[in-house]
């Protein structure tokens, strides 16, 4: 073991069928960090042939999208993965799945409170109101004692952006 790895807030990683990535992190200090790391890696690593749609057409992460909708999914990763380690303390787990049609970013903590979207009296809440705009919409489901909170990061297209609609500030 390196003084790097006993500092390495990733406890595990997993890659499923080369298009799902599973990473179990400690919610630790830098868990950000490593989460668009990894992320990034991953999507980097995508096979470079384009997956099959379902309706034949031939569509994908490395062949057919722009470099912001990957941007926008580290985007993603990153805020939530931030949500989930500074309201739910402890650890979380990431997961990205890539279609041909989206990448879709989800992370399950423990914590038992809901989210809260748009600025509080603490000037926090901003990253979701981002993610809500690249994704279309922020969803939460119950898991146990806490929630999996996903968002689906559009391929084909741009997302709604950040200069549509009203202003964030």
């Amino acid at each position: 073991m390196t003084p790097r790895d006993a500092f390495d807030p990733v406890v595990r990683t997993m890659v499923d069928d080369a298009r799902k990535l599973v990473v179990d992190l400690d919610g630790s200090a830098g868990s950000v960090r490593a989460a668009r790391q990894v992320a990034e890696d991953f999507l980097a690593d995508l096979p470079k042939g384009p997956p099959v749609a379902p309706d034949g057409a031939a569509a994908g992460f490395v062949s057919g999208t722009t470099g912001s909708a990957r941007n926008d999914a580290l985007l993603v990763v990153a805020e939530l993965v931030s949500n989930a380690c500074r309201h739910a303390p402890g650890p979380c787990r990431l997961t990205v799945e890539c279609s041909a049609d989206e990448v879709e970013v989800a992370v399950r903590d423990d914590g038992p409170d809901w989210l809260r979207l748009g600025a509080t009296e603490l000037h926090t809440g901003y990253g979701l109101l981002i993610v809500t705009r690249l994704t279309g919409g922020i969803h939460v489901l119950p898991s146990g004692p806490g929630k999996v909170v996903f968002a689906a990061v559009p391929l084909r297209g741009a997302g709604p952006g950040l200069g549509d609609g009203p202003s964030l500030g």
